[in-house]
């Protein structure tokens, strides 16, 4: 169980940083595609933002879905920063990313979030992927660093 474990968390460390990236693309592909509306379209009817609701589905629904399995599968102390993150990120991508876009169309006031909400998955991933490869860099398997909410974590074991 413990290889199990161990590679659930190298393939965490990976899937979170693809995730990162995957939100800074999310941003090109937004500008690009509000950039590209051809005079007259809407946001509803603009095919220029089709690569941003796509790509953005795929990495919320299937990056999402991928990177909360490896999260659980590695399982690991302390649980609040080691898991807690992490499915606070993947349910900040999904559900709630798609449903304030789609609210968005009808209801400006919901739909106003759909970037603030972009901004803190861009956030939280980043701070996500930096501990992590910070954390592989120094050999921690178990425990993190910093809890990411204030505590100072102590407890880590070198991995061997």
């Amino acid at each position: 169980m413990k290889s199990i474990r161990r590679g659930a968390g190298t393939a965490q460390r990976y899937l979170v940083s693809l995730y990162f990236a995957g939100v800074i693309t999310q941003f090109f592909l937004v500008g690009l595609g509000l950039f590209g509306m051809k005079p007259g379209n809407t946001i509803e009817d603009a095919h220029s933002l089709d690569a941003h609701r796509e790509f953005g589905w795929a990495l919320t629904e299937f990056g999402g879905l991928l990177l909360l399995s490896a999260t659980l599968l590695a399982w690991q102390k302390p649980l609040r920063s080691r898991v807690g993150l992490y499915v606070v990120l993947c349910l900040l991508g999904f559900p709630l990313q798609p449903l304030l876009a789609i609210g968005g169309e009808h209801h400006p006031l919901v739909g106003m979030f759909h970037p603030v909400n972009a901004l803190v998955l861009l956030g939280l991933s980043g701070f996500l992927t930096r501990r992590a490869w910070k954390l592989a860099a120094r050999g921690q398997t178990t425990t993190a660093l910093r809890s990411g909410f204030g505590e100072s974590v102590d407890t880590a074991t070198p991995a061997r």
